[in-house]
């Protein structure tokens, strides 16, 4: 048995939980551990035999407090005790604030397994946004020594396109069969997943044309008869309060057709809401996908350029909603639009099965 650890980003993010779940179930003879110190996670992990978090103790916090050890970032020890180092994850090599002080951890955990001759493996992301060429080349130095890194994105791949070791395959998320959630007959139901402005760099000022033309969108819905489903995918990322603010400022003859889902770690359960719907505003990258996948028809909301990249790749990108244009959400043409913006995504799903190829001949079981 393989004994893996894993750098993965866990906020009750459904699109991160979704990449964790995947792995998990696609290698369940080998051992996961995640980078990941706080007791929340621990009844979401106990779904998986195959997944457990880093050990730190009251021992640990002692001597991390008492700056005897620096127990939190000791990769040598946890590179004797593992086999490969994995990092999974969208959007996790952006240029922010705090680059410096996250490339340093990050470069000292792939040191000390390519210390040891363990690989490392990069699973499912982009890169970028990017400010200074001098993030690109500190992650061109971070890569090399990477054994097998797989881009989800044409955009993020020709950056690094001449490094023997990069790859490009469709996001991981792809990779899941939804063929069982798929329903014949759809209820009249639009479901819209929101998002914090406040928390995608430079669009803050945007919060209230966005509310405005949600709110816009729900109600023209309503009134054909539309039951409205408001999604949060990650409470810690804003998504909950925008929600309820939506909530409060809708007319009570519109919020009676209108519902509500807050994302809490039960990823069946919000899957199997999101196959009922006939179409999606989708301002979350993996709304975007999960609907592609239920065959749900997509308004595709653009805070970031990933989701265009993504959509541009699929050769979907001739409706989108950006953050300059919001007003065409609710325009009656671009409505309509959406319920039929669906696309063929066979070769899609299969070729997204190549993110774990690498990874998979270390594990030794192929890449079915």
């Amino acid at each position: 048995m393989k004994k893996i650890f894993v750098d993965v980003y866990l906020s009750f993010n459904f699109g991160d939980d979704l990449f964790l779940d995947i792995l998990a179930k696609r290698f369940p003879h080998s051992q996961f551990t995640v980078n990941y110190v706080g007791e929340n996670y621990d009844e979401f992990l106990k779904r998986y035999p195959n997944v457990k978090r880093r050990t730190y103790t009251s021992v640990h916090k002692v001597m991390q407090r008492l700056k005897i050890k620096d127990t939190l970032t000791d990769y040598q020890s946890i590179a004797k005790e593992q086999d490969a180092l994995v990092f999974i994850g969208g959007s996790i090599f952006r240029e922010e604030s705090f680059h410096e002080a996250l490339y340093a951890d990050r470069l000292k955990m792939v040191q000390a397994f390519k210390a040891l001759n363990k690989p490392v493996y990069i699973i499912g992301a982009n890169f970028g946004p990017v400010k200074t060429q001098k993030f690109v080349e500190d992650y061109r130095r971070f890569y090399e020594l990477c054994t097998d890194v797989c881009f989800r994105d044409q955009a993020s791949y020709q950056i690094f396109q001449g490094m023997p070791n990069v790859r490009l395959a469709p996001d991981v998320i792809f990779s899941l069969d939804l063929e069982n959630y798929t329903v014949k007959t759809p209820l009249k139901r639009v479901g819209f997943s929101v998002i914090d402005v406040h928390h995608k760099e430079g669009l803050a000022d945007r919060e209230e044309a966005y509310l405005q033309s949600t709110m816009q969108t729900i109600e023209q819905l309503t009134k054909e008869g539309y039951e409205c489903w408001l999604l949060s995918f990650c409470a810690n990322e804003g998504d909950t309060g925008v929600l309820h603010k939506l909530l409060e400022r809708l007319p009570n003859s519109v919020k009676s057709h209108v519902k509500t889902y807050e994302y809490t770690g039960d990823i069946e359960a919000l899957i199997l809401l999101m196959s009922t719907f006939q179409m999606c505003v989708a301002a979350r990258f993996h709304a975007n996908i999960i609907s592609l996948l239920l065959n749900v028809g997509i308004m595709p909301v653009i805070y970031s350029s990933k989701t265009t990249q993504m959509l541009k790749d699929l050769k979907l990108d001739h409706l989108l909603i950006e953050m300059d244009g919001l007003e065409q959400m609710h325009d009656e043409q671009t409505l309509r639009s959406a319920f039929n913006n669906k696309a063929n995504i066979e070769q899609t799903k299969f070729d997204a099965n190549r993110q774990f190829e690498a990874l998979s001949k270390f594990i030794g079981q192929g890449n079915d």
